[in-house]
């Protein structure tokens, strides 16, 4: 679990290290002593818990929750006159120091079932976008989606059910909106929905459908 801390007192901040190694969370670390360095880890890369102290230089812990979203934080602070506030930022949990190792302990199970929840949810919602095919917007859903052929100027979307959908678009724009973990850019003219791969040899893929899609030389390495 990748955990960041930020916290501006620096023998707070190596309590809380030394607490979460001894409670076997101490793989992944990064320390942030004020608000615009924390907020811009970030923002770079999301990491999967932020403990968050109210009273920094920079940006308050309340200033970096107002501009993060889909993130565990667990508060730490000395003061109690914070915690409203937090918790209408949707807080996990907030720690009034001194804390003991119970009293984290209990705060980590709290962002661990938060962290599980927030992931089914990432896994389970729908991604749908809209389209414009033959003079009409139409919704479709990701998950839906077979595989997608560049034809030209145009993108062909097939769906589970065998119908076929054509709109004037690039395939690299479709890319960009369809999770990777789902979908793979085989050949320079078909992503394909991985998870209806039914058999594959060094030159293609075989789909649950009996549709058979080559795999491009530059893309070889990634689909293998």
């Amino acid at each position: 679990m990748k955990i960041y801390i930020a916290e501006d007192e620096p023998l707070a901040a190596a309590k809380l290290k030394l607490f979460l190694e001894k409670l076997g969370e101490g793989g992944d670390i990064s320390l942030f002593d004020n608000g615009v360095s924390a907020l811009a880890a970030i923002q770079k890369e999301q990491p999967d818990l932020l403990f968050l102290d109210i009273q920094m230089p920079g940006l308050t812990g309340l200033q970096v929750m107002n501009q993060v979203q889909g993130l565990p934080i667990i508060v730490t602070s000395a003061y109690d006159q914070y915690a409203i506030d937090s918790f209408n930022f949707n807080v996990t949990d907030y720690l009034l120091k001194p804390y003991t190792m119970e009293r984290l302990q209990s705060a980590l199970d709290k962002a661990k079932q938060r962290i599980k929840m927030l992931q089914w949810e990432k896994e389970n919602q729908s991604a749908q976008f809209s389209i414009r095919t033959e003079g009409r917007n139409e919704v479709i859903d990701a998950n839906d989606i077979l595989y997608l052929e560049s034809i030209k100027d145009y993108v062909r979307i097939v769906t589970l059910d065998g119908q076929q959908r054509l709109t004037l678009a690039r395939l690299s724009s479709f890319e960009e909106k369809l999770d990777s973990q789902k979908f793979l850019r085989v050949h320079r003219s078909f992503i394909i929905n991985r998870t209806k791969i039914s058999n594959t040899t060094p030159q293609s893929v075989m789909l649950t459908n009996g549709t058979e899609i080559p795999i491009g030389r530059k893309y070889k390495a990634n689909t293998k």
